[in-house]
């Protein structure tokens, strides 16, 4: 697995992060699973 640092907007981090509790996952679980979705086919 590798590691990636990004600086993402205070607000966008509040969003995922919120949605991340409201699916009963973590923060790390759904970017990966948002980022899976995007390139799906490619």
């Amino acid at each position: 697995m590798v590691n990636i640092n990004i600086k993402i907007p205070d607000e966008l981090h509040k969003k995922l992060k919120l949605e991340a509790i409201q699916s009963d996952t973590t923060l790390k679980q759904l970017i990966i699973q948002k980022i899976k979705e995007k390139t799906k086919g490619r």
